[in-house]
């Protein structure tokens, strides 16, 4: 069962937020800013690490569906906070009277956990799909 389409989307969702670590969340016109990554963020980092390990554990977990279902729920709530939380960070830098004076834009580090959210919902789906199937063929051996 490990050579499902769940394990793709899982280790994409993994290696997606990974990838958070090396694209910079937001970014400014100036040369002389450098740019908000996750990397200063310790609570950025934490949310960051559980959804990939998360993930990764979210597909070993092969044999029992329902805990694999059960992971993936509690990964995608890690996500929605990672994001709400990048969100919030950047929203608080920008009202900042002290930074009001920086132009910048949201960047590439922004938008991984929606994609990774995407992926988690696909893997989701393929879970679930596999409980019908093995519940179908239960139903025919009785």
């Amino acid at each position: 069962m490990i050579q499902r389409i769940q394990t793709v989307w899982l280790f994409l969702a993994a290696l997606v937020m990974a990838c958070i670590f090396y694209f910079p969340v937001y970014k400014f016109d100036t040369a002389t800013q450098l740019p908000m990554t996750i990397g200063n963020d310790f609570v950025g980092i934490i949310l960051a690490g559980i959804s990939i390990v998360l993930s990764l554990v979210t597909i070993f977990r092969f044999k029992n569906r329902k805990n694999q279902v059960g992971l993936t729920w509690l990964n995608i709530l890690v996500t929605i906070g990672l994001q709400a939380w990048l969100f919030f960070k950047v929203t608080n830098f920008r009202n900042d009277p002290a930074n009001s004076t920086l132009q910048g834009y949201f960047w590439i580090g922004m938008f991984l956990p929606l994609v990774t959210l995407i992926l988690l919902f696909m893997a989701k789906s393929g879970i679930r799909k596999d409980e019908k199937l093995v519940k179908s063929l239960d139903r025919l051996r009785d």
